[in-house]
C-alpha cells in the first residue's frame, strides 16, 4: 500500500507490535538477569501469593511482579518505602502495553534479609503478647519425663541424653526427632510439638539444636515454630545453638537455655546433690525432734514435780480437816456418852424413851457403849 510520503508502508497490529517488543526485550541477555535498586511504592499482596509494586528513585519508576512460586522463598515481607535491590528480567506485558520488571529474588538495602524478617517477626509477635513473661508457665524442678525435640542424630540429642542420665538416670527422657534445617524445618518443629502435647505425658520440653549460621537456625525464627511454642501446653526450653545466639523461639519459650547441655542441667536436678540436700534435712529434723522431745520431757516433768508438791500439800490440809472433823464429831457423838455410863433407852418401835412414865410389862430396849439388851419394866421407883 503506498503510503503519502510516496512509498510503501506496513500497518501492524498492536498484539503484533508488543508481542515484537517482548521479544526484543527477552533476547536481550543483558534485561534477561539484571539487578535493579530502587524504592517500593504501591505494594500489594494478592491472595494468591503473587506480589504487585512500583520500583522507583528520584526520576523514573518501573512496575514489578513477583509471582508466588519466588515470593515463597522470601525471608522478609516488603513494604512501601523500602530500599531494596531486585534481581529479575525486564518484559512486556502484552495486555496493557507496560515492560515490567518480573522479580526472582529480592533483598532490602542495607541490612540483611534474614535480619529485616527476624526484626519484622520480633514486632508482629511482641504485639500480640507472645513475649509477655505473664503469660509464660515455671518449667518444674522435679519432672519425670522429658521430651527432647532435636534432630536424632544431632550432637545436642547425645549431649541431652548424657547429663540427664549422669545426673538422674530416674528421669525418663524421650525423643521426638524434627527436622532442624532447611526447608519445611519450621512446619516440621511445630509437628513435634502438637504431637508431644497431644502425647501429654512430658513434664517439660527440650526444644533445640547445637550452634550453626544464622541460615542454620533459621528454623527456630520461623512463625509456624514460635505459635507453636506459645500454643504449647507444656512447658517449652529453647534451647538453641551457643550462647550468643538468641532466636525467636528462645523470646517465646517459657524459659531459654543457652545451649542444649544447658537445657539437660536445668531439667536433670543432681540426684546425688539432692540425697544429700535430703540426708542434711532429715538429720535436722531428727535433732530437732530430739531437742523438742528433751524440751518437753523436762517441761513434763517439773510440771509432774509441782502437781506432786501441790497434791502432797492438798492431802496434808485434808488430812488435817479430818482429824479436826473427827475430833468434832467424837465431842458430839452419843457413843462418847456411852464411854461415861450413859445408856440410849428405845421402846419397840424404835423411839427413843426419854420419860419414866412406862408401863409394867413393857418391853424396851438398852444401848450401852458395848452392846445392847431387851429388859422388860417391872415398875416404877
Amino acid at each position: 500500500m503506498a503510503n503519502g510520503f510516496g512509498g510503501t508502508r506496513q500497518v501492524f497490529t498492536i498484539t503484533q507490535v508488543n508481542r515484537y517488543v517482548k521479544q526484543m526485550l527477552e533476547a536481550d541477555a543483558l534485561l534477561a538477569g539484571i539487578f535493579i535498586e530502587g524504592e517500593i511504592s504501591n505494594f500489594h499482596a494478592h491472595s494468591s501469593g503473587h506480589m504487585y509494586f512500583t520500583l522507583k528513585d528520584t526520576a523514573a519508576a518501573l512496575s514489578s511482579v513477583m509471582f508466588a512460586s519466588y515470593a515463597d522463598g522470601m525471608a522478609f515481607m516488603p513494604k512501601n518505602g523500602q530500599k531494596v535491590i531486585a534481581y529479575g528480567r525486564l518484559s512486556l506485558y502484552e495486555k496493557s502495553g507496560q515492560y515490567q520488571l518480573y522479580v526472582e529474588h529480592m533483598e532490602p538495602v542495607g541490612v540483611g534479609a534474614l535480619q529485616l524478617a527476624f526484626a519484622q517477626l520480633v514486632e508482629k509477635l511482641q504485639a500480640l503478647g507472645l513475649f509477655e513473661e505473664a503469660r509464660k508457665r515455671p518449667v518444674p524442678a522435679y519432672p519425670a519425663c522429658v521430651a527432647v525435640i532435636t534432630s536424632p542424630t544431632g550432637a545436642a540429642v547425645q549431649d541431652i541424653i548424657r547429663i540427664v542420665k549422669e545426673r538422674n538416670p530416674a528421669i525418663r527422657l524421650v525423643v521426638a526427632p524434627a527436622q532442624v534445617q532447611g526447608q519445611g524445618a519450621g512446619e516440621d518443629l511445630a509437628r513435634a510439638i502438637k504431637e508431644v502435647n497431644a502425647w501429654g505425658m512430658a513434664d517439660v520440653i527440650i526444644l533445640g539444636r547445637g550452634g550453626g549460621s544464622v541460615e542454620d537456625l533459621w528454623a527456630f525464627n520461623e512463625e509456624v515454630t514460635a505459635r507453636a511454642v506459645a500454643a504449647s501446653k507444656i512447658p517449652v526450653i529453647s534451647a538453641v545453638g551457643h550462647e550468643t545466639d538468641i532466636t525467636i523461639t528462645d523470646l517465646v519459650a517459657d524459659r531459654r537455655a543457652p545451649t542444649p547441655t544447658a537445657a539437660a542441667q536445668m531439667v536433670a536436678y543432681d540426684h546425688a546433690q539432692v540425697t544429700a540436700f535430703l540426708r542434711g534435712e532429715l538429720n535436722a529434723l531428727h535433732t530437732a525432734v530430739k531437742g523438742d522431745i528433751i524440751s518437753r520431757h523436762a517441761q513434763s516433768k517439773a510440771l509432774l514435780d509441782r502437781l506432786a508438791r501441790q497434791a502432797a500439800h492438798r492431802l496434808s490440809q485434808e488430812r488435817q480437816s479430818l482429824t479436826y472433823s473427827t475430833a468434832l464429831l467424837e465431842k458430839v457423838s452419843p457413843y462418847a456418852a456411852f464411854k461415861r455410863g450413859f445408856a440410849l433407852v428405845q421402846d419397840a418401835a424404835g423411839q427413843g424413851v426419854t420419860s419414866a412414865e412406862i408401863e409394867a410389862g413393857t418391853r424396851l430396849g438398852i444401848t450401852f457403849a458395848d452392846g445392847s439388851v431387851i429388859v422388860e419394866v417391872i415398875s416404877q421407883v
